[in-house]
């Protein structure tokens, strides 16, 4: 894994990025990373966080291909809000996020994320890979939503 921090020695750290290889160890090495990484970046680490950190990270491995590696973004938006982006190494999107038959086995994750108030978005960069977003709202406002 690599790491990167925005902004200089004064500056505020409200971003970091970080490689990791496309295997499913990666998947809990990620969602630890991201547990150390947020309270440096100045916000807790509410449990909607690793949750979506996983998924993303698990679909970028098992349905994203590839040898290069992950880009794992997570930032902090004015509202408090955790963005987080990861980036694989296949321009597919994903279809419509909907729950699927009782019987299958997988195949949620991204449906209980959208059901949990968070915002999933995709895009292709320039060289074909696909970015998967997710906007985990504030702790504040998933206890609201829960009301």
């Amino acid at each position: 894994m690599t790491a990167l921090c925005s902004g200089g020695p004064a500056a505020p750290r409200t971003q970091w990025t970080g490689e990791f290889a496309p295997v499913l160890t990666s998947v809990p090495e990620a969602r630890q990373t991201v547990r150390r990484v947020l309270p440096r970046l100045g916000a807790r680490c509410e449990e909607l966080v690793p949750l979506a950190v996983t998924e993303l990270m698990a679909n970028a491995v098992v349905h994203g291909g590839g040898a290069r590696p992950l880009l794992l973004l997570v930032s902090i938006e004015t509202d408090r809000s955790v963005h987080i982006g990861v980036t694989d190494n296949s321009a597919r999107v994903p279809g419509r996020c909907a729950m699927p038959d009782a019987e299958v086995e997988a195949g949620r994750g991204l449906a209980l994320l959208r059901l949990l108030g968070v915002r999933l978005s995709w895009d292709v960069d320039g060289d074909g890979r696909k970015r998967t977003h997710a906007l985990v709202p504030p702790a504040s406002a998933v206890r609201e939503r829960r009301l």
